[in-house]
């Protein structure tokens, strides 16, 4: 049977129909396989379409072959058929039959890049398709090898690495779509989609998990068992993820750590290489949209084509208070670790915090008015800064997302930006996820904000049975000397679950602490000096350095040596010295090495004479390590720049480092970016130094700082 007419095609029903149709029209159209051979040579740099060897065509003609789409556009193209209503139509068939055969479960090249995650580019006018040319990666090599390798019984799962528009969805899409165009395409929701398929997983099955933390971090999260089932049944398994996601994820629970360590990881940089960067240089000359990025100053092609410049500049220079306000606030929520779409009573609630005086008069209704349209304006396409995302029923609106790359770019200029209170109030109060609540309260801790910690805490524990959660609000709360507080939140949590025993230890242990504490306490408010010192190093650290002394008083060498560190750790200098002159070597060393990192040069010296062999031996070492003070500035550098890409145990060392160098400046913008330990090294600083009165760093140890860096309670004392 020729086919010919649209009603014929309308009939069509099965691959092999759609075969027998094809090669009908070939016929009609005296075309050989040779024929078609020599007329799509080069096709393969054409979007939707493909070079045919003969093979090929046979293969598809004879329904041995599946028909992709980039097949059936090419074959009607040398058939003459191009464009318009005749092209449509076959275009039409081909989905009726992917349908058919696959039920509604999508193929992956019917999917549109949009809906596999990959950014709006920038128009130009000449600019045609949905997506500019592609610019081939040197790592596409290496990504097609890995994908390559799955077989019946052996999937593959990889993960693109590298930051906000570096075109790491872009490439998975282009190799994706190469390798595995009939293949079924699954984007899950969230983990639990997947752990539902583990029971009965499916075969040549492409499943897409862009933003893989979102399933990493999901409640339930996904698991090695489900990542494993289904590539032993052949599928394949990709995703994206930042450079400081990649690395929390490698240190997190251990099923959590297998399920990332599964993966193939693939490195895409921020920036082209010199060998990408010349073959972009070709592709500029038959496409705008290559040369306009490329001619983009202050921002990398893939950022560019990604409307990168615009978005900061649609926050630098708004058109109004308003937009810039709701933009830093949706930023300071991202950097904060909130992934949840912003509310507009959010956006409003916080907005307070970034406007000035005169711009709070007007009601809070005008400022979203004046805000989201500029916000949510499309640039260069369809890039806007805040994008609306739904709340998985037509009609309505969840909240606001801030773009990718945008929310990078003021992460790094705000990094160090204290958040106002109205945005801590506002994103405590009215967010739902307790994934988002656990990162807000971690954010809060780490930079000593614990008037924002306890009511996120305490959500956590109240809202969504988070013991580990109860736990760290108790502990809060014993610092701050509110025992009975601690207590009853211990208690309703237990009442919630009698079988978490982890939590009624906890409750015993604070019960005991209590009784402890008010033994203590008659003595210290008569004023005996011993007593009072007792009862605050008790509040400081729960208790453990009060355990501690009392097993060294007991003989135990291992609890003194633990005991001298957690000194160390809180810059208590005077014990230290004190412990060194009556000669325990561990406290004598821990000082030298302390004075060595300090450069207090005339201490070594006076030790090392009175014949402590720490010091005498640190000094020796100095005396090789002059150039001390060149090193340190070049490690910061490096630390800073490590911190930054995500590597936690960076962050550490950054914060150690400063503390030797006695950087008070440096450990407080480290404490305001939230940087873990910052908060710790500064605290130890201002024991060690005694810059500040004794009473300011207790109070700043235990109750911590109000929003904008003042000491708490009362705005009177900023410690600095």
């Amino acid at each position: 049977m020729e086919w010919h007419s649209a009603g014929e095609l309308a009939r069509i029903r099965t691959n092999d129909q759609l075969a027998e149709a094809l090669h009908a029209l070939s016929r009609r159209r005296g075309l050989t396989l040779v024929a078609f051979e020599r007329a799509t040579r080069e096709y393969d740099k054409l979007r939707d379409r493909q070079a045919l060897k003969r093979s090929t065509v046979s293969d598809a003609f004879r329904g041995k072959s599946r028909i992709t789409k980039s097949l059936l556009l090419s074959v009607l193209d040398v058939c003459g058929v191009r464009g318009g209503e005749a092209q449509g139509a076959w275009v039409a068939t081909l989905e009726r039959v992917m349908r058919q055969d696959q039920g509604d479960r999508l193929r992956v090249d019917e999917a549109t890049p949009r809906e596999l995650g990959i950014h709006s580019a920038i128009t130009a006018p000449d600019s045609t398709d949905d997506l500019p040319t592609y610019v081939q990666r040197d790592f596409d090599f290496d990504l097609r090898t890995v994908l390559s390798a799955n077989g019946p019984d052996r999937g593959a799962f990889v993960v693109m690495v590298g930051a906000s528009s570096t075109g790491k969805t872009r490439s998975l899409y282009e190799a994706v779509y190469e390798l595995f165009p009939d293949w079924s395409l699954v984007q899950p929701s969230e983990a639990a989609d997947l752990l539902e398929l583990k029971s009965s997983p499916p075969r040549n099955t492409v499943f897409w998990l862009d933003e893989l933390q979102q399933y990493l971090g999901g409640r339930p999260p996904l698991t090695s068992e489900c990542v494993r089932t289904l590539l032993r049944h052949g599928n394949v398994i990709v995703g994206t993820l930042w450079p400081d996601q990649y690395a929390t994820w490698t240190s997190a629970s251990e099923d959590i750590r297998r399920v990332v360590k599964s993966a193939c990881p693939i490195s895409v940089p921020d920036s082209l290489t010199m060998a990408e960067l010349n073959v972009a240089s070709g592709i500029a000359e038959r496409d705008s949209r290559i040369r306009v990025a490329l001619h983009t100053r202050d921002a990398g092609l893939t950022q560019a084509l990604a409307g990168g410049p615009a978005l900061v500049m649609c926050w630098e220079q708004p058109a109004t208070p308003y937009a810039k306000a709701i933009i830093t606030a949706a930023a300071d929520g991202h950097r904060l670790g909130v992934h949840a779409p912003l509310s507009p009573k959010l956006l409003a609630d916080a907005m307070f915090g970034y406007l000035k005086p005169a711009h709070r008069v007007k009601p809070a209704e005008v400022w979203l008015a004046e805000a989201l349209p500029h916000a949510t304006k499309p640039l260069h396409g369809d890039v806007s800064a805040l994008s609306p995302v739904d709340d998985g029923v037509a009609g309505t609106l969840a909240g606001y997302t801030i773009a990718d790359y945008l929310a990078q770019h003021l992460r790094r200029v705000r990094r160090t930006a204290c958040v106002p209170h109205e945005a801590w109030h506002a994103f405590i109060t009215h967010l739902h996820r307790p994934s988002d609540l656990r990162r807000l309260a971690n954010a809060a801790t780490a930079r000593l904000r614990y008037r924002y910690a306890e009511p996120a805490l305490e959500r956590l524990a109240d809202e969504f049975d988070d013991g580990r959660a109860a736990m760290e609000l108790a502990d809060l709360l014993i610092r701050q000397d509110r025992f009975g507080r601690a207590v009853d939140v211990l208690r309703r949590r237990l009442a919630a679950d009698p079988r978490d025993w982890e939590v009624g230890r906890h409750l015993s242990r604070t019960q005991e602490l209590w009784q402890r504490v008010e033994g203590i306490r008659p003595a210290a408010d008569a004023g005996d000096p011993a007593a009072s010192q007792r009862l605050a190093e008790i509040l400081v650290d729960c208790g453990i350095s009060d355990d501690l002394r009392i097993r060294e008083r007991n003989g135990d060498l291992t609890a003194a040596e633990r005991l001298v560190e957690r000194l160390m750790d809180r810059g208590c200098i005077w014990e230290i010295c004190t412990r060194a002159d009556q000669g325990q070597v561990f406290a004598a060393e821990a000082l030298a090495d302390l004075y060595l990192a300090w450069g207090e040069v005339d201490l070594l010296m006076s030790r090392a004479e009175a014949g402590d062999r720490p010091a005498q031996l640190r000094l020796a070492k100095r005396r090789r390590d002059e150039d001390h003070a060149e090193v340190a500035a070049a490690e910061l550098a490096e630390l800073r720049a490590a911190v930054d890409d995500g590597k936690s145990e960076a962050a550490l060392q950054l914060c150690g480092l400063l503390f030797e160098l006695r950087d008070e400046a440096g450990l407080t913008d480290e404490l305001n970016a939230g940087t873990n330990g910052a908060a710790d090294r500064l605290l130890a600083l201002y024991t060690a130094t005694g810059r500040h009165p004794p009473e300011d760093a207790a109070r700043l140890r235990s109750l911590g700082l109000n929003a904008d860096g003042s000491a708490f309670p009362g705005p009177d004392s900023t410690l600095r």
